[in-house]
């Protein structure tokens, strides 16, 4: 009699066990979410110049996904999807050595491939990169007009890939 029962709730057992591993993972019928902290590689376009002498506050620019976005096997969001960042603070190199400052803050980045969001939103994303320029305040207090003498500005290389993470969780749906 223990066999029969064992038998009967074997099915119903299994199949929620699957339904509820298809909920953790989130993969659903045609849907996957990309959960809130996922990590993600974001890079700006080759020879882009992000720097403090030639910015100003609240400029956008352009960024690249450097590696898909990948659940297990699947790609939710390909290589190159474009995206935005912005710059949140900005200040330029001055006279008496004093050093430039640039901030910038990931914003989002569009779904390119074969899910999308449902009314067609961007994944946003959280993460900032800063750089201070070189201070030359003892070089100018050495010369008699080092008063002229200007700091470095700050720099963000275009040439190194960053990293960000996904903002809030996203579900996004087949094509």
């Amino acid at each position: 009699m223990a066999i029969l029962i064992r038998r009967k709730f074997t099915g119903p057992v299994i199949i929620l066990t699957l339904f509820i591993f298809m909920l953790s993972t989130g993969v659903q019928a045609g849907t996957i979410q990309i959960p809130k902290g996922t990590e993600v590689k974001v890079k700006f376009a080759p020879g882009m110049k992000i720097t403090s002498g030639e910015l100003t506050k609240d400029v956008p620019l352009l960024i690249y996904l450097a590696e898909p976005i990948k659940i297990g096997n699947t790609t939710i969001v390909q290589k190159d999807a474009q995206g935005t960042a912005k710059v949140i603070e900005v200040k330029k190199a001055g006279k008496g050595g004093k050093p430039g400052y640039i901030k910038v803050a990931f914003v989002d980045f569009e779904t390119k491939g074969d899910y999308r969001s449902p009314d067609d939103s961007r994944i946003k994303l959280e993460g900032e990169i800063e750089n201070a320029g070189k201070s030359r305040k003892t070089l100018s207090y050495l010369f008699i007009f080092g008063l002229f003498i200007k700091g470095k500005q700050g720099v963000i290389s275009s040439d190194v890939v960053y990293n960000a993470k996904v903002a809030e969780s996203m579900i996004l749906e087949s094509k």
